[in-house]
């Protein structure tokens, strides 16, 4: 029976997707997984040992691989070094995973990740299908560009291969938000959101700035084993919480968001019709937040202060903002552009990337 059984499991569709390292990468790729997992198919997902995906995935519902590999770009000599090496492994191993579940479709989210499993599908003659979440690609992305069957992006992505612009898919606690905001107070709902991993910036630098404008109710997300400071930084003056696992609870909550311009707090915020403040975090690859942050500026729903500028520019912002203006800025803001992502996805998948 048990042969049987594992034989069953074998032969079920199956379908790879990579994503690791940060929610950017990882929660619009379990979106599309939760669509796979609906419609019956296996999904195997390749992660890292250690990265966010082991905390955000539900291994009970897909087949985990461990892939150990990571970035090249602006690291030292000895991981240059070593790096071939280990990207031979990992390569090896996808190479693996295709072949045991007859896998003919491989989905690469970005991301170091991305490399050994986008390679393994070239090397084996599988379908490479690409999503990129970023208004420019991502390193991975790049490279595997020329060999992908079908590349989808979130916005429109200066590329010499054609492209699908199928937006970001959302997990479903945010898909159907109906936002509203309460017009029957001045208050301001203020949601700090460092990303998934926090911001030290945020965390040093915002409590003692937004603590001089009383107009505001505030909830600052700020990253595992910070409460405790950000508690004695706030005075008991607003809610901090290490992580925000239902965030479309507080999109609805929020008038305002102060964040990073990540691919998915940009999509998000977008679908959502959420107001922000951008920080565009200033170390990412290929300066990809600032560009991300000027998307949403562009369409008049955010506004940009960039890190160096915090302490200097971050209060005049702040005294500028009413509900007023953060009503007129969700109007200008509220796309429909990452509603139907994940269907639309599995559906060109489904059909040989037409």
């Amino acid at each position: 029976m048990k042969t049987k059984s594992k034989q069953k499991e074998i032969n079920q569709q199956s379908i790879i997707i990579a994503a690791a390292g940060t929610g950017g990468h990882i929660m619009p790729a379990w979106a599309l997984a939760e669509k796979y997992l609906i419609n019956g198919w296996k999904v195997i997902w390749f992660g890292t040992p250690s990265g966010m995906e082991n905390k955000i995935i539900n291994k009970n519902n897909v087949i985990f691989v461990t892939i150990d590999i990571g970035g090249f770009r602006g690291k030292k000599l000895f991981t240059l070094i070593t790096y071939p090496i280990k990207f031979f492994y990992a390569l090896i191993k996808s190479c693996y995973w295709i072949i045991k579940y007859k896998v003919s479709n491989v989905v690469v989210f970005g991301g170091y990740i991305s490399l050994p499993a986008g390679f393994a599908a070239i090397i084996l003659k599988k379908n490479l299908f690409i999503h990129e979440q970023n208004i420019i690609y991502g390193t991975s992305n790049r490279l595997l560009a020329p060999f992908a069957k079908k590349i989808f992006t979130a916005f429109k992505v200066e590329s010499k291969y054609p492209i699908c612009i199928s937006g970001n898919p959302i997990r479903k606690s945010i898909l159907n938000i109906k936002k509203n905001f309460n017009k029957t107070t001045a208050k301001i709902n203020v949601l700090v959101i460092g990303g998934s991993l926090g911001a030290k910036v945020f965390n040093e630098k915002l409590p003692q700035i937004l603590l001089k404008f009383s107009q505001f109710n505030l909830i600052h997300q700020c990253g595992a084993g910070k409460k405790i400071n950000l508690d004695q930084m706030y005075l008991g003056k607003a809610r901090v919480l290490e992580f925000i696992e239902d965030m479309g609870k507080y999109y609805q909550w929020a008038d305002l968001v102060i964040g990073r311009a990540g691919a998915m707090t940009i999509a998000e915020l977008e679908h959502v019709g959420l107001p922000s403040i951008l920080i565009p975090y200033p170390y990412a690859i290929d300066d990809h937040q600032q560009k991300n942050a000027e998307y949403l500026s562009k369409k008049g729903g955010a506004m940009i202060c960039k890190e160096q500028d915090i302490t200097l520019k971050l209060e005049g912002i702040l005294q500028k903002i009413s509900k007023k203006q953060c009503i007129e800025m969700a109007k200008r803001l509220k796309s429909s552009n990452h509603k139907n992502a994940a269907s639309l996805i599995y559906t060109q998948i489904e059909n040989n990337g037409k």
